[in-house]
């Protein structure tokens, strides 16, 4: 390791940005739409496109 200290995720600069994606999906009825066995259709909604790339560019430092 080169000894640098890495900052928490919870301080990071795309930490906002994640935190509305997951409350997105973890409340969207879109994206929790289950089959009838509970699981998980994997479906997205244009929302949940539009915070994942929100997201991805906080990350890359867009």
């Amino acid at each position: 390791m080169s000894g640098r200290e890495y900052p928490s995720s919870v301080d990071a600069p795309w930490a906002a940005a994640f935190e509305r994606l997951a409350d997105h999906c973890m409340t969207c009825p879109t994206c929790t739409a289950a089959d009838d066995q509970g699981a998980n259709l994997r479906l997205t909604c244009p929302e949940a496109v539009r915070l994942s790339r929100e997201c991805r560019d906080a990350r890359r430092g867009a």
